[in-house]
């Protein structure tokens, strides 16, 4: 219970601290070039350079406290501390000491893929906690994974995305249940089905990188549908105040990236991830086979490359 919380998360006995010490792999470390910060500092900065969202910001601030408690050297049997409910809401709780390591073993265990996992152990759980600032994907990936596990997958928990129309009731209840309402759900399928790379951790890599780049069209207002609703006080559960900076923020950005992505891969992605498009409908406007088998694989083809793009300039995925 009071030992030190160490980096590897798990061995299949169980039988002892199952965190391994965080400096063992030194060469690993400095191969990926961490930097050492606080673990609330590494929350923030990534909350603050978009590479989380409000849930993710939220599970990152729980297993803090968890972690926290857990090097505690206190023995009193009960402690109190404060909680998030998946309507969004925090509340004090109070539990039994011996229940906190479980439940900080269990947020990890969620994490999906050992790689993943390891980032978020070193970045919110270990006494001297690290991160990579050029490649931080893992953490915020499992930041995903650990808010999906405390607020169950209704949450259906992404990067910050604002909704393609805000004005329908439907977005409403969405933000109430605590979910992302879209006009199409052809991306979404695509990742589900992991259509957009075999490679399961990659194919999520993709879906955040597509999420981020619609995010920032979006936020731009570039047409009528993803035009910002300014009658409704919040939104992205967000306030008004500076909207011209970031509308303007998020503008240069998608220009960016759309003149990273060129004609190649800009129609594909676009149509796909922008205006919901099946890749059948896509590849029969943007590709010049007649044949719809090969036009679908073509427009994939184009799809993942752009989505690879997007990844590496969002600093998601590696070169």
């Amino acid at each position: 219970m009071h030992q030190a919380i160490r980096t590897d998360q798990f061995s299949n006995t169980l039988s002892h601290d199952p965190y391994e010490a965080a400096n063992d792999n030194i060469a690993e470390l400095q191969e990926a070039k961490t930097t050492s910060m606080a673990a609330p500092a590494i929350l923030g900065w990534l909350f603050a350079n978009g590479h989380v969202g409000e849930d993710e910001r939220d599970a990152g601030e729980h297993v803090i406290k968890l972690a926290s408690i857990a090097r505690s050297k206190l023995t009193s049997p009960s402690v109190r501390y404060s909680a998030r409910t998946a309507d969004r809401k925090w509340r004090q709780v109070e539990v039994q000491r011996h229940t906190i390591r479980p439940a900080l073993d269990a947020c990890m265990a969620a994490v999906r893929y050992e790689p993943r996992r390891k980032a978020t152990v070193q970045a919110l759980v270990v006494d001297e906690t690290l991160i990579d600032l050029d490649n931080p994907h893992r953490v915020a990936q499992g930041l995903a994974d650990v808010a999906r596990h405390l607020w169950g997958t209704s949450a259906d928990v992404t990067p910050i995305f604002v909704a393609a129309n805000d004005n329908q009731p439907a977005v409403d209840a969405a933000g109430a249940k605590g979910g992302v309402f879209r006009t199409s759900d052809n991306f979404q399928r695509m990742h589900t089905a992991r259509q957009l790379d075999d490679d399961p951790e990659t194919n999520d890599l993709l879906h955040a990188a597509g999420l981020r780049y619609a995010q920032d069209h979006h936020l731009a207002g570039l047409n009528p549908l993803g035009a910002i609703d300014y009658s409704h006080t919040q939104v992205d559960y967000g306030s008004s105040e500076g909207m011209p900076e970031l509308m303007a923020g998020a503008r240069a950005r998608y220009r960016t990236a759309r003149t990273l992505l060129g004609a190649r891969y800009g129609a594909v992605v676009d149509g796909v991830v922008i205006d919901g498009k099946s890749l059948g409908l896509i590849g029969a406007e943007v590709t010049r086979f007649k044949d719809r088998g090969k036009a679908i694989a073509a427009a994939g083809e184009r799809l993942n490359g752009g989505l690879r793009l997007l990844a590496q300039r969002y600093g998601i995925l590696r070169p």
